[in-house]
């Protein structure tokens, strides 16, 4: 690693342009305003009850964290086959 110190304190104008973070989080806006509003919503809703799933299973009540997990698919199901049926 010769010439370390040199290429950390290079000056600005020498530097490559780095991708700022603003450019990026717009990039992300445009592609998130295409998705249905029942997608997201779905969505939330089915990370929460995976949540509690795994919550219930370190409480050791097996049963309903398997009925939890189960309702918690069916609604990531019903996301994603909204994602891809949209209208």
């Amino acid at each position: 690693m010769p010439n370390w110190l040199q290429k950390t304190f290079a000056p600005p104008a020498l530097r490559k342009p780095a991708e700022l973070g603003a450019q990026k989080g717009q990039q992300l806006r445009e592609a998130a305003q295409g998705l249905p509003n029942a997608t997201i919503i779905y969505g939330i809703g089915a990370s929460l009850l995976f949540v509690s799933s795994l919550f219930l299973l370190l409480a050791g009540r097996w049963f309903p964290a398997l009925v939890v997990f189960a309702l918690g698919a069916c609604l990531m199901g019903f996301a994603i086959h909204l994602l891809k049926h949209q209208d």
